[in-house]
């Protein structure tokens, strides 16, 4: 067996890094899958885009079974159904050795990493307090109905 720095560096940066670093790396993990997964199929490398697949399939399943269904709330159910999704559309495209399936993944994925990277960094809008003062004035002195937007348009081409 030889020594793999990578896999040590790989190894050390997960052990080290805070729960929602390691829950980005995930999802890196598992985009990176999928891409190769599409990229083997392309090359007609069927058993490489099998793999690729399987390790992504992997991943999603480890996501999954680490949602605290208890404590999590309906967040924790959504990303269940999510994931359960993600799971049975990355085997279709693996069954049918189709990309199609694996870029719906692939676009869940990606904007699922975006949102833990804002938890991540702490760039989560947080709610602002209430700030005493004169209420906002009304943008419009119309409500906005169908006809009332119909009313506008035809105000403006007036």
């Amino acid at each position: 067996m030889t020594y793999d720095p990578t896999a040590a560096y790989r190894t050390a940066q997960v052990t080290t890094s805070s729960p929602a670093h390691q829950v980005v790396l995930l999802y890196e993990g598992a985009i990176r899958f999928c891409a190769q997964s599409i990229q083997r199929l392309a090359a007609r490398d069927l058993e490489g885009a099998h793999t690729a697949s399987i390790r992504a399939q992997a991943i999603v399943a480890a996501l999954r079974e680490t949602l605290d269904m208890d404590r999590g709330g309906d967040i924790a159910v959504q990303l269940d159904a999510l994931y359960d999704f993600m799971l049975r559309r990355l085997v279709a495209g693996n069954v049918g050795k189709q990309p199609g399936p694996v870029l719906e993944v692939i676009d869940l994925l990606r904007g699922l990493l975006e949102a833990w990277r804002a938890i991540e960094t702490n760039e989560v809008p947080q709610a602002r307090p209430a700030v005493p003062g004169p209420p906002p004035r009304p943008v419009m002195a119309v409500p906005v109905t169908a006809t009332g937007i119909g009313s506008l348009v035809g105000a403006i081409r007036a």
